[in-house]
């Protein structure tokens, strides 16, 4: 089972888009493949769909569980793979043809940890354009002291350096996953991805990355699912953060930097979901928002973190002083006013 590698799809009410994405895997030039599709409590006919692949090709397992969320879909996945190389993708997404092929082969150029290919972003509603976006200018193989490098330029912009944040689109060797017990937290809804990358590179001393994009990643115009899941924990980048800041004092960096960085980056992940609050359609409303907000502004950890934070070019300077003034009101004014403007943004392209 060394070369084969275990495919987890996390699939909930994914009816619309399922087919596309179990053919994208199936079809695959990389044949030794076994596919585990989660089946995660569907209501519509997702279950149905899965199950007729099931039984037209051998290398599709359908595993039914009840609704308890992508992560703990995922985390079934892991504990049901019998491959030497695990890779996951979401139920909505696509491979290229040759995704698998081409990041196997990687693996076995530069027996790197993880393997780490690059990425489209497209519109199910072909409302937005799609997005070439390139992490380094070549193939780039980094060694432990570069992962830690590129993360800490991660804490520093979030938005800018981005490699590690997601598991999809990367190959994984099993063997560090299931030796060292690394699965995700089903606590977390959203930012959960972050969290599992890096409890993996606390076992890791390679990544190489692959310039080719071999991942189609989807979104849809109204941002619906991604959206609810902003407003059911909206404080998980903590945890996420936390372990990042693990990996770094494991790796020897000194401890009042890390708190430094840290903290920078805390305010920034507060910013950014206390905008997303209004980037999305939702059924949450604005009294709920207020007091998510709110939650937020008398948080401890926010509060101690505000004077960490240095903002760059196209950071908000406005909303730390109005969180460390607690001005709910304000601050969601212009939270709102970034949202919009991000979408006339968007739409413009």
């Amino acid at each position: 089972m060394i070369n084969l590698i275990s495919v987890i799809v996390p699939v909930y009410n994914g009816e619309n888009y399922i087919r596309c994405c179990i053919e994208s895997i199936i079809n695959q030039s990389y044949r030794d493949i076994e596919l585990i599709l989660v089946n995660d409590g569907s209501t519509d006919d997702s279950g149905q769909i899965c199950s007729e692949y099931g039984l037209s090709d051998s290398r599709i397992r359908v595993i039914n569980t009840q609704n308890n969320g992508p992560a703990a879909a995922r985390n079934i996945g892991i504990e049901n793979s019998r491959g030497g190389f695990i890779f996951f993708i979401d139920s909505d997404d696509l491979l290229e043809i040759n995704a698998l092929d081409l990041l196997v082969q990687s693996y076995h150029q530069t027996r790197a940890d993880v393997i780490v290919g690059d990425f489209k972003i497209e519109n199910h509603n072909c409302g937005l354009s799609s997005e070439e976006v390139f992490f380094f200018p070549g193939n780039k193989l980094l060694v432990k002291q570069d992962i830690v490098q590129y993360t800490r330029m991660y804490l520093k912009k979030p938005t800018g350096y981005s490699i590690f944040i997601y598991t999809w689109a990367k190959l994984f060797r099993s063997s560090i996953i299931k030796d060292n017990s690394i699965y995700f937290d089903t606590n977390l809804r959203i930012f959960e991805d972050i969290a599992f990358v890096f409890k993996y590179l606390k076992f890791s001393n390679s990544a190489y990355y692959v310039k080719k994009h071999i991942y189609k990643y989807f979104i849809d115009n109204n941002f619906g699912s991604a959206g609810m899941k902003i407003y059911e924990n909206p404080l998980g980048y903590k945890l996420a953060l936390k372990i990042i800041g693990e990996f770094l004092k494991d790796n020897g960096l000194d401890e009042a930097i890390i708190e430094r960085e840290l903290g920078h980056a805390r305010i920034s992940f507060t910013i950014r979901t206390m905008v997303r609050f209004f980037m999305f359609n939702g059924n949450v409303g604005l009294k709920d928002v207020y007091g998510l907000i709110s939650n937020m502004v008398n948080d401890q950890d926010i509060r101690n973190s505000l004077r960490f934070y240095t903002p760059s070019k196209g950071d908000s300077r406005a909303l730390p002083v109005l969180i460390k003034l607690k001005l709910i009101l304000p601050i969601m004014l212009v939270c709102k006013l970034k949202a919009s403007q991000w979408h006339k943004k968007r739409a413009a392209k």
